[in-house]
């Protein structure tokens, strides 16, 4: 835990050089990719949201916060090193369309790929053929969709609409701050995900992987 607290400090108030500094004597230190979001990324992130929410952040700092963040997983991704966990499955994701949040999405991506999947990250504001057409240009074995907003979730309902349409057979994972896990299996998702760490194991259990 020697350097988690300046991560977290770093990221919370977007001091990228910090951030790079501090991520990486921690990586050299032997700590795993999963403690380090954790207890020092996710935690930063989630205070920052709640100021943000409370008033007493703004938008500039939201932003920087989320692009200290990303260099924090750049650092773990560059010494991530093999995996023996890899391949696994794939998983095409992305933030549902008319919604252009996606720093929760990236912190659920990178907690897929540390368990050993690939991720296929469409990006914010996709629509559902974007959807179908990426899972099948990339032989996905699964779908991940994240909405942050109560008023775009409604749309994730057309995706899994459409995957049924096209009868796809590729099961459907929802997460985001509007959701629950009622609300999602009622939509007709196949699993619900409220942070990165249950999604891995989330994905894991619908594709029967240990």
């Amino acid at each position: 835990m020697q350097y988690q607290e300046q991560i977290c400090e770093s990221i919370l108030n977007g001091r990228i050089a910090d951030t790079i500094r501090y991520t990486t004597l921690e990586i050299a230190r032997g700590t795993s990719w999963n403690e380090l979001l954790e207890k020092a990324m996710i935690p930063a992130m989630d205070k920052i949201g709640a100021e943000f929410s409370r008033g007493t952040a703004f938008l500039p700092e939201l932003l920087a916060a989320g692009y200290a963040m990303s260099k924090a997983v750049e650092v773990i991704k560059n010494h991530a090193g093999d995996n023996p966990q890899k391949n696994l499955g794939t998983i095409v994701m992305g933030t549902i369309q008319g919604d252009v949040h996606d720093i929760g999405k990236n912190i659920v991506k990178i907690c897929l790929e540390g368990a050993g999947f690939r991720v296929i990250d469409l990006g914010t504001d996709v629509a559902p053929e974007t959807f179908v057409t990426a899972c099948r240009e990339h032989g996905a074995d699964m779908v991940g969709i994240s909405a942050l907003l109560s008023s775009t979730m409604l749309n994730m309902e057309k995706v899994i609409k459409k995957f049924q349409e096209e009868k796809l057979g590729v099961p459907v994972m929802v997460g985001g701050a509007p959701l629950t896990e009622e609300y999602a299996l009622k939509m007709g998702a196949d699993g619900f995900a409220p942070d990165g760490y249950l999604a891995a194991r989330k994905a894991k259990e619908l594709l029967g992987k240990k």
